[in-house]
Formats: C-alpha cells, structure tokens, sequence
C-alpha cells in the first residue's frame, strides 16, 4: 500500500493542512504564460512608441536639410541638361531622407508646399521662394503602425505629423 501512495508526497502548508503537490505542477507555466503575454505586449508598444519618435526626428531632419537646400537657390539638372524647378528639388531632397522613417513621400501640393512671407497671400516670385525672400514649408503625412497589431488604436492611415520650417533664403540670382 505504501508503494501505490508514493505519488501523492504530501508536503505541509504554512497552516499545516497537507497539500498534494501533483496539484500545483502545472500553476507556474500557466502564471508564466500570462505574464510573458502581458510584458511582451509591453515590450512591442514601447518599440512601437520608440519607432514613433524615430520617424517624427527623422522627418524633422529631412526636412531641414531641403530647407538647407532651399536657402542657397540652387536647382539640378535632368539628365538632358534641363533645370528643375527649385520646388520639385526641394521636395527630391527631401523625399531621398524620408525613407528611413518608413512613410511615403507626399506629392507637391497641399501635403507639400511653400509659402512666402510676410502675409500668406504673398506669392513667392518663383517656386520655392526667390532670393531674399522669407519662405515656410509645411508637409503634412501619416506614419503608419510598425507593428499591425498596434494600428488598431492608431487613428485610420497612421499617425498625422505636421512639419513646418521658416527659412530665409540667401541672396541669388
């Protein structure tokens, strides 16, 4: 008989009442299992948040070196010799550093324009600004979710971002 009873050790509680403990074998990983669900869910949001400043201070510096760009006059060149407007550089430089941020470039318009100081209505005398002028440039997109899991409680498309720069540019011709 004593051998049939050798599973069932029984092991003292602190009341002192006896406690199988084939019962309890299997509580740790169930406990382990939520909790690693719970810290895990945890860890991703803090790199999902993280990922979000990432990309906020990456567009912030893409658009300050088209601002950079901007303030000096220059233009490029297509591959037949042909200027580009100052505008459509502008927005190819700083469409090359958005990449690493993950978002797609906004198109020339309404996501991407200049404006001329001091007055809104002011029109800039060639795109981009022209010399001496005081010129804002506002983009306006959305960073969508790293992580799927996350883009449901992100507004719909991804995060809005509003970047916004003032530059005066130099003297050119």
């Amino acid at each position: 008989m004593a051998g049939s009873n050798r599973h069932f050790i029984r092991h003292r509680s602190v009341y002192g009442f006896p406690t199988p403990l084939l019962r309890s074998k299997g509580q740790a990983v169930v406990e382990m299992a939520f909790a690693f669900i719970l810290f895990f869910t945890i860890f991703m949001a803090i790199v999902e948040f993280a990922h979000l400043l990432y990309a906020k201070l990456t567009l912030q510096h893409a658009l300050a070196t088209a601002g950079r760009y901007m303030i000096t006059g220059r233009t490029a060149q297509d591959p037949n010799g042909n200027d580009i407007p100052r505008d459509q550089t502008i927005h190819s430089v700083f469409c090359g550093n958005v990449t690493a941020a993950g978002v797609m470039c906004p198109s020339l318009g309404p996501d991407f324009q200049f404006i001329c100081l001091p007055a809104p209505s002011t029109t800039c005398t060639q795109p981009g600004g022209g010399s001496e002028q005081t010129v804002v440039v506002t983009v306006n997109l959305k960073k969508p979710a790293l992580m799927p899991f996350f883009s449901q409680f992100l507004p719909a498309g991804g995060v809005p971002f509003t970047l916004r720069t003032t530059w005066v540019n130099e003297p050119f011709s």
